[in-house]
């Protein structure tokens, strides 16, 4: 049994995986969106009985506040939802550290930062290590000057884990850009009583549920930029002029979305029956250059599935990128909230390069009017391909 869910997460990340049988359940749980959808992910972990709240892992790919404030929310409210997390896989300073760098300064921005310290504190509450366990010097990265990939396949439930993104180059332009937000924001670096005292301060960042009694309701409608978002720099235009035109395939410079993990999934290890690419937001570039370093030969990765980078901005994608996989599903977590994503160009270039011999199946999150051109069966048999929206909670793959 192999299960993807895409809760929604407005125009972020958040995606369940299940894997296993009837007899034991395994789950991966990778990003919890942003802050305001938080209360979706929460309900989805309490339809557990409370003694199967485990992930084997928990991946917060980058520190955008659509990927990790609702991980941050999770881990302060893990005790009291008795959810318990056996990896955690996260660049913190702590780890863009130990990249090598002729500076050698640290980083951390202030989510990062949160969850840096949560982290630590999670590990001092259960008694032992989770954080990036499975890589060498703790560290989730790739270092290109080694043939191989870095690979953990010792995760319970028989699979196997192949990081594609990032590498040290990516993460030292990450150290460079966030340095300087620290010093903006007056962070210190090692003063975590100050920094547990921004975050309690926070009420974007609380817990819910019984700690502080009150639900939230989770917000799908379509929102306009908000100018706290930490993506808003990168694509505001994009949303004031309702068009990414001016926007070229493959542009993306945001140093946070190259520093994103992004690795291949495959079920069974010995002869997989499931692969699937999770890219965050990934740069098509250092993926391209990851399928390149395990096939050299110039083979096409074979995919059962493919998360397509940044929510189909085509700041993320490469028609070389599509040319190197052969893929059947495709999934696009957005409501098409604050960015308007996928940008149709996107999903234009995914049919014209798709390249699998069964039609091309698009999976949403969202049936909202970013996605619904694509729910028209017209359009679908006329090019080949079909699309499919949630009927519930989150869509189930």
């Amino acid at each position: 049994m192999f299960r993807v869910e895409m809760l929604p997460a407005a125009h972020g990340d958040c995606i369940w995986l299940e894997y296993g049988d009837a007899n034991k359940i395994h789950r991966v749980l990778i990003d919890g969106g942003p802050a305001h959808t938080y209360p979706a992910l929460r309900q989805r972990i309490m339809h557990l009985p409370a003694n199967e709240r485990r992930f084997d892992l928990l991946v917060i790919t980058h520190i955008d506040a659509d990927h990790i404030e609702g991980t941050i929310r999770l881990l302060l409210d893990a005790e009291n939802l008795k959810c318990e997390f056996d990896r955690i896989w996260f660049n913190g300073w702590q780890q863009l550290s130990e990249v090598p760098d002729p500076a050698g300064e640290p980083l951390g921005a202030q989510q990062g930062e949160y969850l840096s310290l949560l982290i630590k504190e999670y590990e001092k509450r259960i008694g032992k290590k989770v954080w990036n366990v499975g890589f060498d010097k703790q560290l989730a990265a790739i270092d290109r000057s080694k043939e191989q990939l870095p690979v953990v396949d010792d995760l319970p439930g028989d699979c196997k884990i192949t990081l594609f993104s990032p590498d040290y180059d990516c993460l030292l332009r990450l150290k460079d850009h966030w340095k300087e937000e620290l010093e903006n924001l007056g962070i210190v670096l090692g003063d975590e009583q100050s920094l547990r005292s921004k975050l309690e301060a926070n009420r974007r960042l609380r817990p819910l549920g019984d700690v502080l009694g009150e639900e939230e309701e989770t917000d799908s409608s379509f929102e306009f930029p908000d100018s706290n978002d930490r993506d808003l720099e990168e694509e505001l235009y994009d949303t004031l002029g309702g068009s990414s035109k001016s926007k070229e395939f493959g542009s993306d410079e945001s140093s946070a979305n190259g520093s994103s993990i992004a690795f291949l999934f495959e079920y069974p290890k010995s002869s997989p029956k499931v692969k699937f690419l999770f890219s965050g937001d990934a740069w098509p570039a250092v993926l391209e250059e990851s399928i390149s370093s395990l096939l050299p030969n110039s083979g096409k990765l074979s995919l059962s599935g493919f998360k397509i980078p940044h929510h189909g901005s085509v700041s993320n994608l490469t028609q070389s990128l599509l040319e190197k996989i052969s893929c059947k599903h495709y999934l696009i977590s957005t409501s098409g909230a604050v960015f308007r994503h996928p940008d149709k160009r996107s999903i234009e270039l995914i049919l014209e390069k798709h390249s699998h011999k069964n039609k091309a199946q698009l999976h949403f999150n969202y049936l909202t009017k970013t996605t619904e051109p694509w729910n028209n069966s017209a359009d679908q048999k006329a090019k080949g391909y079909k699309a499919y929206y949630p009927k519930g909670i989150s869509l189930e793959l």
